[in-house]
């Protein structure tokens, strides 16, 4: 198999898993492709690709440039958020662009990722751009487990210029504990602040998680590639420089080779390479 298929597959086994397991396979073939969109992990464009027979596929994009640097579960943490997306694209009703919106938040917690501004407990579960935490006790972690042990998933291509990880994992936390379903739409009684509020205050801090409910250690878990095969950029020499006029000690800053003249002394400015 070629290094395109075998990437490729790694990531169509992972979502086919998560789909049966965590979607009851309501979700449709998607494109994956890998973009080094700058500062995140991974996106999902509904609706993006056609073929001339006028099927329409949405795409789900993971960032290569951090993948070497993560961890399997970290990917597929990315992974599955961005299929919670593709959910409410086929079957809710998604915010506004960009916007994390209480149907995307509650789907997140119901699969096993708590929605957090921060990343962390105690952040919001709406908002414009959002990352999450691994729910202890959720579906997610319970799947990554079956996928984990799958010897057909391999990410076994992977960029070697890596990007540091945009956060470190968190696994923590319980599903609130109520009565019924608290899934079902907001009522009169029940508006999104009051959810927002029991959602966001199933853990409070640090504090409670390692109290009531002891966080999994990810120490034992390596970076998906060896950090011998990275390639580590060498910082860039810098060329800005700094221009003083000799008369009056003006200081100004630009490229290199500007030919520049003091409008109140009529001197030219002497140049200095900052380094």
């Amino acid at each position: 198999m070629n290094p395109t298929s075998e990437l490729y597959q790694s990531l169509q086994i992972a979502y086919d898993l998560f789909n049966e397991r965590l979607f009851e396979s309501s979700l449709p073939p998607v494109i994956f492709t890998v973009q080094r969109k700058p500062g995140v992990m991974g996106y999902f464009a509904g609706d993006r690709w056609s073929d001339a027979q006028g099927s329409i596929v949405s795409e789900i994009s993971i960032n290569p440039s951090y993948i070497a640097s993560s961890r399997l579960i970290e990917v597929m943490q990315t992974l599955v958020h961005e299929m919670v997306h593709c959910w409410q694209h086929i079957h809710g009703t998604p915010g506004r662009k960009f916007y994390h919106n209480l149907e995307w938040a509650k789907k997140m917690i119901d699969i096993g990722l708590m929605p957090s501004s921060t990343g962390e407990p105690g952040g919001k579960i709406t908002g414009q751009f959002m990352s999450d935490y691994i729910l202890k006790d959720g579906r997610f972690l319970k799947v990554f487990g079956e996928l984990e042990a799958n010897d057909e998933l391999h990410l076994t291509w992977v960029d070697r210029k890596a990007l540091p990880r945009l956060f470190e994992p968190v696994i923590a936390g319980r599903l609130p504990e109520t009565t019924g379903n608290v899934f079902e739409e907001p009522s009169t009684a029940r508006g999104e602040k009051d959810l927002v509020q029991l959602y966001a205050n199933n853990v409070t801090d640090y504090e409670q998680v390692s109290e009531q409910i002891p966080t999994i250690s990810l120490e034992g878990r390596k970076p998906l590639l060896p950090d011998e095969l990275q390639i580590h950029d060498i910082p860039k020499r810098k060329t800005r420089i700094r221009y003083k006029c000799p008369g009056c000690d003006v200081i100004v800053y630009g490229r290199p080779n500007l030919n520049l003249t003091c409008g109140d002394c009529n001197c030219s400015f002497e140049g200095e390479l900052i380094f």
